[in-house]
């Protein structure tokens, strides 16, 4: 090889890592942003319905939890029609569309007076989302095999950030009237944020969108879920954990609401002890990609992961005051940040190079199964049985998922 082909092939790499910078640099951006919006409303989702129309303890868990489940459904539907797409135009446009899409889902939910319309545009955001999803495969798919975990630590501590920011503004404006003049700001921010990347947000060629659950279909199609050890046992354990995990959201607010006697002063705790779980998975988000490019083992940071959140869970359930819950969220938020970014490494270092992405969109598919069944059927729950007994179900949950993985970590 000449000197000048060393040269142009340097060049190149270059070029290319500064393209993967600026794309990251996009992709975080739009993460914030993405999850900011779609998070603000989930603590505090049953006092605002309260605001909106609903009455009774009962009429309202149903329509909390069919509000923070409704995005996860609509995106497990979407998706396939969305990577199909994505195959043929590229990644860039899903997430330009996927921003649209949080623009008028935000306008659709500040304008809503009904609890249905702002199921709508929780379905809406749902249906048209991809910018984690889209980051999150891009980090799995083109990171070395020695910093894949830092590279999805840095795309998950974008979820981590919005997630923190989201729930502190909407628990500080919840009762003030200022939550709808939000909803438009963050529109306006999604929409600017669009036609940035879609001017320069740079997909490198040969790389097509398979962040998505069509890809994950395809990857079972293909038999590549022979090649990951422990696929089977790792899918129902991350559904499992993930119900828990989520199903505790729309329980939570309510037991935190009786705790300190209602009130403004509820909404603001429940935004701040989210704001707090948030606050240590945006610091494990870090912590643990680096563990795992370090040990290797990702499956053992996913079990550990899991046993923490059961107990801390376990925990939450005890007449504790607000103040006594925020160590204990703390320690469930670092522990939390672990879970999806573990098990996409793990899927993704077993398979092989071209379907990486495919194998991170099958992993995300089985997290939305519990994402969206947790939260449908703790308002059932809470109707039927003592608020503590629910939470310890979640425990129970995260448990269960914690003896499904023990023995796929001991192979590993």
């Amino acid at each position: 090889m000449t000197t000048q082909q060393l040269v142009t092939r340097k060049s190149l790499r270059w070029e290319l890592r500064g393209y993967d910078s600026r794309n990251m640099a996009f992709l975080w951006v739009g993460q914030f942003v993405n999850t900011a919006g779609l998070m603000m409303l989930v603590p505090i989702m049953p006092f605002y319905l309260n605001q909106i129309g609903t009455s009774g303890t009962a009429e309202t868990q149903t329509w909390a939890g069919v509000a923070i489940a409704a995005p996860a459904l609509a995106l497990a539907v979407a998706t396939p029609l969305w990577g199909k797409l994505g195959d043929r135009i590229g990644r860039k446009w899903m997430v330009v569309r996927a921003l649209l899409g949080l623009a008028v889902a935000m306008v659709i939910m500040a304008t809503a007076v009904a609890p249905l319309a702002l199921v709508a545009g929780r379905l809406l955001q749902g249906s048209l989302g991809g910018v984690v999803e889209a980051a999150a495969a891009f980090a799995g798919s083109t990171g070395s095999n020695k910093k894949r975990g830092s590279s999805l630590g840095k795309s998950f501590s974008a979820t981590a950030a919005g997630a923190l920011a989201g729930p502190i503004a909407g628990g500080l404006l919840v009762g003030t009237g200022g939550l709808k003049l939000l909803m438009f700001i963050i529109a306006a921010l999604a929409t600017a944020l669009a036609i940035i990347c879609a001017l320069g947000l740079r997909e490198p060629e040969g790389q097509r969108n398979t962040s998505n659950l069509a890809q994950g279909g395809r990857f079972l199609q293909h038999g590549l879920l022979r090649q990951v050890p422990g696929a089977i046992t790792l899918a129902l354990a991350a559904a499992t954990v993930y119900f828990g995990v989520y199903g505790l959201i729309p329980v939570y607010a309510l037991h935190v609401d009786r705790i300190v006697d209602g009130g403004d002063s509820a909404s603001l705790w429940v935004g701040v002890l989210h704001s707090v779980m948030w606050s240590g998975t945006l610091a494990g988000s870090f912590w643990w990609g680096r563990r795992n490019d370090s040990t290797k083992r990702p499956l053992h940071a996913f079990s550990l992961a899991i046993g923490g959140c059961a107990v801390s869970i376990a925990l939450l359930a005890l007449p504790l005051s607000p103040f006594l819950m925020l160590p204990i969220r703390l320690v469930q938020g670092f522990c939390f940040a672990a879970l999806a970014q573990s098990l996409f490494h793990h899927f993704s270092q077993h398979a092989p190079d071209s379907q990486k992405s495919s194998s991170i969109g099958a992993a995300n598919s089985f997290l939305l199964i519990g994402q969206s069944a947790g939260p449908l059927l703790a308002g059932p729950l809470v109707n039927a049985l003592p608020i503590p007994a629910v939470i310890l179900i979640m425990a129970g949950a995260c448990s269960l998922s914690f003896a499904l993985v023990v023995r796929t970590v001991r192979a590993e």
